[in-house]
């Protein structure tokens, strides 16, 4: 199961009307495996829809994510002054930086109070790995030469 998020853009002084969890459904085909809708009027940058799918694969959930959010969009009045602005699963950068170490407990942020566990990468004031390093690698100031 996939949650695909879509984002709407609207006029600032419309709000997402009330019954878009039940228009998105209404517009749900049985191949678009929609298990659930979750609605967040107020999400920051705008609206934001979670549609809760099955599919065989990422790609495919974002493109039938998008297809109902299309479909919902054009066949609901109250929906008419809203445009989908983005579409896709978020992807949480913690659980690749922890793909990525080389050592299984690497990125796993200690429990308060519990013992350090050797191998664990630093973890930072607010609990994200601290995956890259400090410093950048490459020579110079940051400024690009010509």
């Amino acid at each position: 199961m996939y949650l695909v998020h879509v984002r709407l853009d609207g006029p600032a002084d419309v709000p997402l009307p009330a019954g878009t969890r039940a228009a998105l459904t209404s517009c749900a085909e049985p191949e678009d495996g929609l298990e659930h809708v979750s609605v967040d009027p107020d999400g920051p940058g705008g609206p934001v829809v979670g549609l809760f799918l099955t599919a065989p694969s990422l790609a495919v959930a974002e493109l039938r994510a998008a297809a109902l959010c299309l479909r919902s969009l054009a066949a609901h009045f109250p929906l008419a002054p809203f445009r989908m602005a983005s579409c896709g699963v978020v992807l949480i950068p913690e659980f690749w930086d922890r793909m990525a170490s080389p050592s299984p407990m690497d990125g796993i942020a200690p429990v308060e109070g519990a013992a350090p566990v050797d191998g664990a990468a630093p973890v930072d004031g607010i609990g994200h790995n601290m995956f890259r390093p400090p410093d950048s690698p490459s020579e110079g100031d940051g400024e690009l030469s010509e």
